[in-house]
Order: C-alpha cells, then structure tokens, then sequence
C-alpha cells in the first residue's frame, strides 16, 4: 500500500521535534549543572576561602621581647634593671589635623614640633613612633588628649637607679635593648634572654582588640642576672672622691681603682673628666683600661723586684748616688738638688731618687728588668671582659736604644694602663702572685641558680721574700718619704708617689717652652702586713702647687681608703690586735686616740719637709 507523502512529511516533522526537544532537554541540564558548578566555585568556595582570608587578617602574631637580666652587684643591689614603661604611637593615616596634633603633643613629649610634624604628615603610613620609653606622667598626659590616632603602648626599658653611677663599667644600652658598650655590650648575649611568640585579635584598624583572643606560642625567657664584684656604696664615694680631687687638682680628669689583692676582684672603678664647660663629672669612658700614659715612679717598686729577686741588692745595701748622671746623650737627675751620697735601696724608694734608681737598674741589665716588667703584666691586656682595653706599650728588649733601661726603669718611655699598675701592685700584696683581675663574679638564671663566672689563674712571678722586703720599703714611702699624704690612721699603707711629664700630641714634653703637663699617680695597699685592698688614683693634668702624685693623687687615695675599709669591714691594726671574733669592733681608747694625733701630727711634719725638699720627682723626657 502506498503511503501519503503528507503523512510521510508529518511524521519526519514530528521525530524532528523530538530529537530537538530531546538535544534541548539534554542542553539545558548540562548548562544547569555547569552553571551550578560556577556558582559552587565561585560563591560558595570563595566564601569560604575569603572568610579563612578574613580570619587570618583578623589573627596576627606578635613577638613577646624578652626582659633584660639585672646587672647587680657583689651585695645584690641593682645597678641595671629592666622596668615596663609607656610608648607614644601614631597611626597617621586616621589624624585628621596634623600639625595641631603634633602641636598639643610637642608641650608634652621631649621631642621637637617639627619632628612631629614631620612624622604625622605620612598619612600613608599606618605606625610611627612619636617618642619611646616615657614614664606614667607623661603617658597619662598624651592620653588625656583624647586624639584620635594617638595611641599609647608598653614597652620594656632599660634605666640605672644610680643613674651615671658606674657608667664607665656598666656601659649603656640602645633604645631597643641591645648593649653597645661597658659589660652590658660585653654580656649582651647573656643579658638579652630568648623573645616568645603570642596570637592576638585585632581589629579592622590593625589594633589588639581588648578583650580579644589570644594564645601565647612560645614563653620569652628573660635574661640571667649579671653579678658584679663592684660594691655600690665603695664605687659612689670613690667617683665622689675622684671628683672632689680633680676639682682640687685643677685636673682634667682622674682614674680610681680599687682591687682585692688576693683575688684580683674589682671592688670600685671610677673614671671622671671635666667637660668643655668645665664641670667634672662622671665619665662613660673606662680609662682604668683605655688609657695608656707614662706612669712615672710608680714603677720604680717594680724596678726593685727586679733587683732583689735577682739578688743584685738588698734593702740596706748602699751605694754612691750623685745628684745626676749622664748616659750617652742624656743626663738624667734627682728633682731635688744634693751632694754625691751614700744611700740604701730603701732610702732610694723613699728619696725618689732617679739616679739611685737607674744606676740599680744598670747593674740588674736589660733583660732581666724587661723580664721582670713583662711579668707583672706591662705591654699586655689584663683579660678583664671591657671593650677597647689597650695593652699599652713595652718596647721589645731588642729594640732597646741605649736610654731605654734608665728611662724605663723611672717611667718614661713606657705607656701603661691605670689597670696593669694596680694588677701590678697587687702582685707584690698577693706574696709575689699576679692576680687575674675579674670584673664579673658570676650569673643566676631565672631558676636562682647562681653560676660562678671563670677569670684568668693567678701567676707566681716572684718569691714571697722578695714581696715581703718589697713591703717594707714602700711602708717607708708613706710613713715619712714622698708618700706621707697616703696615710690613713689606724693602718699600716705601702705604697709610692708618681709624677711623669705628658707627652704632647705634637712630640716631645713642652720642657723648651716651658708648656710641661702632668700625670700625677699614687698606687698602693693596706694594710700593708695582710693587704685586703690594692688602689690606684692617677690624676690627669693637674696643675698649680698640687701636680706631684705626692699632693694630687696621694690625698684621694688616703680619704678613698678610709671610706672603703669601712665599708668593707677590713679592721684596722689595733682592732686585729684586740680581735677575739670576726667582725668585733673595738673602740678606741683615750691612749690609743692620743697615739693616732701623735702620729698624724708626725705625718704632718714629714708631709712639710717632704715638700720643702721637692722629693716628688719630675724626670727628664726620654731621648729616644
């Protein structure tokens, strides 16, 4: 049967429809489900990645600093100490006027209007520091303002209840903490502690919210407590005293140091200078170990080790000693005239003779006298932890000219520091043992475990025989020689008087001009039979009747010494005569007060003949 092309053209049209209907269907539920799968990307799972976004904008991490050790001393009284105090902040992009706000600030910050100014008008920045470390006061002030933008923060300071008091040792810090001279540059590492790590909310402007979270990640640990050997009562009257003597003195400046023989501990370093206005006041500059000068006879006990070590003389040996003598070029004196005379090794020291004392020096050589110098430490750092410690200078034997041994063996020609003197002297307290000079006894971490701090080891350089008739002699430099103005009542002083020509910066000693400069030095112990304390004073350019280490140092070591032995419970010869128990005190009988005016009214009268008879040398420049 032959089918209707109509019918044949209906259907064709009507499975058309259906496969159209069918791809459309087909078409539409991809385009759903693809569309769909957008909106999943790009709604939903961007939701979520811009909430995590959000979350951690609102989350930060701040550092937790670490509070700084202490720095204390022998008796645990603070020198340096770390203290919350207050910074003012600035989030300049929300001050709306600048200038009036950097206006009303600068009335109450210590930091000038234009530097204000100068930081506010970054309206692009979101943190500037307006002024750092300020006290309670201030801050209050700040934010009773009420400035939008200003912000007060807590931050850790350093501060030093003495103030100045020992700055020459202690050094500073910088504004964030970090030691950048004195101990607290030495110990820095030891002092700084380890900083911790704390998740904060904050806000939409950047800051902590109050009250928000936070969570610390890792504690800080403060830094352990430095232990000094200094005594904070002996290391004020000692810059006290220095002070009063350099005014004295007309000086422009002094260096007081203060030992115990026995272990080479510090128990006072002072260091003062005057100023370009003329104030003398305490300086930064730890010169005990930073300047190298020409000592003078201070040395001259250190000759005379030499010669009685060796057995070249004893102390009563005597010889011719004239009034001056000449060796090669130079002729080297006395600074007080006299006839050719038969003197001893003691009456020499005592005299401060030049002459005596280098024609002993000529008979114990140059290389025994170089070694001896080199023993007691000259020409090398002492090992104390300070920076910029110099070694001063010691020519080498072999570069000795022909003047070296008589210029060296007086002082000249020779560069050392205040602290290789004292180290020096202390050898000869000590029994003839170099101490190892210590600053810094130990430290105790925060668990209160203390930690003994290793120094050098103690060095014989010499016998006990030879430090003992050493004693003596110098006992006689105070009790009526160049050295009587060291006395201190009630104690048995050893010590000698130095007085050297400063060189000049240009060359030579100004003795052709007459424009001569001083450096005038006492060095000495006590008691002289059991030393518990060696001191130094060498006083810088004093000038007028007081420039001799006899009249300007000699003083300040004996009003410095009557303070310390006090203060260090060291008894004076009657009380350990009299002594039943450690620490009995013992008072003073009429007899005995009677016996001390006796003797100071003697002192009195050497100290005066002393000085009419100008037995504090002065010695000719070296020619070398």
């Amino acid at each position: 049967m032959t089918q209707n092309p109509r019918n044949v053209r209906h259907s064709n049209n009507f499975n058309l429809q259906r496969r159209v209907i069918g791809f459309g269907s087909a078409f539409f539920l991809i385009a759903v489900c693809f569309v769909w799968k957008l909106v999943g990307l790009q709604v939903l799972d961007e939701g979520n990645r811009y909430r995590d976004f959000a979350k951690n904008k609102r989350i930060d991490q701040i550092v937790l600093p670490a509070g700084r050790g202490a720095i204390v001393d022998r008796n645990n009284v603070d020198l340096a100490l770390t203290v919350p105090l207050k910074t003012i902040t600035a989030n300049p992009s929300e001050i709306e006027n600048p200038r009036e706000v950097a206006r009303e600030l600068s009335l109450i910050l210590d930091t000038e209007l234009t530097v204000l100014e100068e930081r506010l008008l970054q309206s692009h920045r979101q943190f500037v520091y307006m002024q750092r470390q300020v006290d309670d006061e201030m801050a209050e002030r700040v934010l009773d303002l009420e400035e939008h933008g200003i912000y007060v923060q807590d931050e850790m300071g350093r501060i030093r209840p003495g103030e100045d008091l020992a700055l020459n040792i202690l050094g500073r810090t910088d504004i964030d903490g970090i030691g950048i001279s004195g101990v607290e540059k030495a110990y820095d590492s030891l002092l700084t502690g380890s900083s911790g790590l704390m998740e904060v909310e904050r806000g939409a402007g950047g800051l902590t919210i109050p009250g928000g979270s936070h969570q610390i990640i890792d504690q800080s640990e403060q830094g352990e407590t430095l232990i000094l050997s200094i005594d904070r009562s002996v290391q004020f009257a000692a810059e006290e005293i220095l002070i009063d003597g350099v005014v004295s003195a007309n000086a422009q400046g002094g260096t007081l140091v203060a030992m115990r023989p026995d272990t080479g501990e510090i128990v006072a370093s002072a260091t003062v200078s005057r100023t370009l206005e003329g104030e003398v006041t305490i300086s930064s500059d730890n010169r005990s170990v930073t300047w190298a000068y020409e000592p003078g006879s201070i040395m001259k006990p250190l000759t005379f080790a030499g010669v009685l070590e060796e057995k070249v003389a004893g102390p009563s040996s005597l010889r011719e000693v004239p009034n001056a003598i000449a060796i090669w070029e130079d002729v080297f004196r006395d600074s007080f005239a006299h006839e050719k005379e038969n003197w001893s090794v003691t009456e020499i020291l005592r005299r401060s003779s030049n002459v005596g004392t280098i024609l002993w020096a000529q008979d114990l050589g140059e290389s025994r006298l170089y070694d001896m110098l080199v023993d007691f430490g000259l020409g090398v750092r002492t090992g104390l932890d300070l920076p910029g410690e110099t070694r001063g200078s010691l020519p080498e034997e072999k570069k000795w000219s022909g003047t070296s041994l008589p210029t060296i063996s007086i002082g000249q020609g020779v560069a050392t520091t205040p602290m290789q003197m004292l180290v020096a002297y202390s050898s000869i307290a000590n029994g003839g043992v170099r101490p190892a000079p210590s600053l810094v006894l130990g430290a105790r971490d925060n668990d209160g475990v203390f930690e003994l701090m290793p120094s050098g080891t103690p060095e014989r350089i010499f016998s006990s025989e030879t430090a003992e008739l050493l004693t003596l002699m110098m006992e006689e430099v105070v009790s009526d020689g160049t050295g009587v103005q060291a006395q201190v009542p009630g104690y048995r002083v050893a010590g000698k008087t130095g007085t050297a020509w400063k060189p000049l910066p240009d060359g030579g000693y100004g003795e052709e001009t007459g424009e001569m400069k001083y450096v005038a030095s006492f060095a000495g112990f006590l008691p002289a039979d059991q030393p518990e304390l060696a001191i130094i004073v060498v006083i810088d350019e004093p000038v007028g009747a007081i420039y001799s280490g006899g009249r300007a140092a000699a003083p300040i070591f004996a009003e410095f010494a009557q303070f310390a032995v006090r203060q260090l419970r060291i008894p004076s010869e009657v009380e350990r005569l009299g002594l039943e128990q450690p620490g009995r005190v013992i008072a003073t009988t009429p007899a005995q007060a009677k016996a001390i005016a006796e003797a100071e009214a003697a002192a009195a009268e050497a100290a005066a003949e002393a000085e009419a008879e100008e037995l504090e040398e002065i010695t000719a420049p070296p020619a070398d």
